[in-house]
C-alpha cells in the first residue's frame, strides 16, 4: 500500500524548547529563505534577531536576489531598540530590501507573539514573546502560507517604523 497523503499532512511540527533552540531555529529558518522573509515579534528580541549569525543571513538573502524581500512587523518598536540591534542597522544600509513597520493600534493586542515564515514554506511561531515553548515547521506550505496570508493582511494595515530609520534619510 502507497501512501498517497500531501507532503505536509503527517508532518507534526517540532516543539522547540527555551530561548537558545528558539533561536536556532529562527537561524535555520533564515538559512532556508531563498526569496522571501516575513517576521513578527512582539520586541524584536536583539538576542535572537540581532545575532552576528542570523543577521548574516539576513544580508546572504537581501544581496541574493533583486526579488528579495524581508518584511518585518514589530509589536513593541520603542523596546526593541534599546540598544544597538545589526538587524535594524543592515536594515538602514538596505532599505529598498528590507522594511521594518508596527502593528497598528487595533493589532497590539491581538498579536503578541513571534512568527518567522521562510518562503512560505517554513514556519517558526510561539504565542506569546515569554512563552519557552514554540513551533517549528520546517517544510509545511500549507501552515506557512495560511500565516503568510495573515501576516501580509497585518502588514497592509500597519504602519512605518519611524524609530528605525536612520536619522538624517
Amino acid at each position: 500500500m502507497t501512501d498517497a497523503t500531501p507532503p505536509d499532512a503527517n508532518r507534526d511540527p517540532e516543539r522547540i524548547e527555551g530561548r537558545v533552540a528558539f533561536a536556532a531555529a529562527a537561524l535555520e529558518l533564515a538559512s532556508q529563505a531563498q526569496t522571501a522573509l516575513r517576521l513578527l515579534s512582539f520586541d524584536f528580541d536583539r538576542a535572537i534577531y540581532g545575532d552576528e549569525a542570523f543577521v548574516d543571513q539576513i544580508k546572504r538573502l537581501a544581496l541574493s536576489s533583486e526579488r528579495a524581500r524581508i518584511k518585518v512587523l514589530i509589536n513593541q518598536p520603542k523596546a526593541a531598540m534599546r540598544g544597538a540591534h545589526r538587524f535594524v542597522e543592515l536594515g538602514r544600509r538596505l532599505p529598498s530590501r528590507i522594511e521594518f513597520r508596527e502593528l497598528s493600534e487595533e493589532q497590539l493586542v491581538s498579536e503578541r507573539g513571534d512568527w518567522l515564515i521562510a518562503d512560505q514554506r517554513g514556519l517558526l511561531e510561539r504565542q506569546d514573546p515569554a512563552a519557552l515553548a514554540a513551533r517549528l515547521h520546517r517544510e509545511a506550505p500549507l501552515e506557512a502560507r495560511a500565516k503568510a496570508q495573515r501576516f501580509d493582511e497585518l502588514w497592509e494595515q500597519s504602519i512605518g517604523c519611524s524609530e528605525f530609520r536612520s536619522l538624517g534619510l
